[in-house]
């Protein structure tokens, strides 16, 4: 048996999850539209079904559903993979994508090279997602995503996306410390006021920066809390 043929087997063991697939199938390609569907939305709705039966089974690994391996599974190239995801999530969309918690988990891996925090984002619905807080929130943020899914941003401006994508409760701590780490710097709050997003942290030194991240963890959830910490370390050293 082949790679994909095992893949298969993996993601559908038994007739109880194939004909499930199928119900998917029937319900949207018979009942009238056996000739309107289109060959790509078609396909969209196969690999959705697919990409759906992956994150059954291991939602929390994003490398079971990156960009490579799925070009790899399906015989597709990287970049229709990346298309047809963002098919998906606008045709069949995810009821439990939490995109918040999805940035948060995986930022608690990034890394800090050349004065830059880098994250992976393996999905490109999340990096949509992170656009649009940035652009709702009025402001502008040096917010690049090349070829490799690698989100890079500075320290920060990557504290400003954290209060962008916050909720309520964990954003009025982040800017609440923030204050805190203003005066202790003799950085003027009065601006602070009137909460523009961008360049809230501006001034602050790499360290000043660090330190306000670790500030930040005692009074926030679980997620952001382990990004502030992994962040704070990584800029104190």
């Amino acid at each position: 048996m082949d790679t994909r043929e095992t893949q298969y087997q993996t993601l559908f063991p038994d007739d109880a999850s194939k004909a499930t697939a199928f119900d998917k199938i029937a319900k949207e390609y018979y009942a009238g539209n056996f000739g309107r569907m289109q060959k790509s939305d078609f396909e969209t709705l196969l690999f959705s079904i697919y990409l759906d039966q992956i994150l059954n089974l291991s939602k929390d690994d994003p490398f079971s559903y990156n960009d490579y391996k799925l070009s790899k599974s399906l015989g597709i190239s990287q970049s229709k993979v990346r298309t047809l995801k963002i098919k998906k999530e606008l045709q069949y969309p995810r009821q439990d994508f939490n995109w918040q918690e999805e940035f948060f988990r995986i930022s608690a891996n990034a890394r800090y090279e050349k004065g830059k925090i880098k994250v992976h984002i393996p999905d490109p619905n999340l990096y949509l997602e992170l656009k649009n807080a940035v652009e709702v929130a009025g402001g502008f943020v040096d917010l690049t995503l090349n070829g490799n899914s690698l989100l890079q941003v500075s320290p920060k401006d990557f504290f400003d996306l954290l209060v962008a994508v916050s909720g309520e409760e964990d954003r009025n701590v982040l800017l609440k410390e923030l204050e805190k780490k203003m005066k202790a710097e003799n950085k003027d709050t009065k601006y602070l006021e009137k909460r523009p997003l961008w360049g809230l942290a501006a001034g602050l030194t790499i360290t000043a920066i660090g330190e306000l991240f670790k500030a930040c963890v005692s009074g926030v959830g679980p997620l952001i809390g382990a990004v502030l910490q992994h962040i704070g370390d990584l800029l104190i050293g």
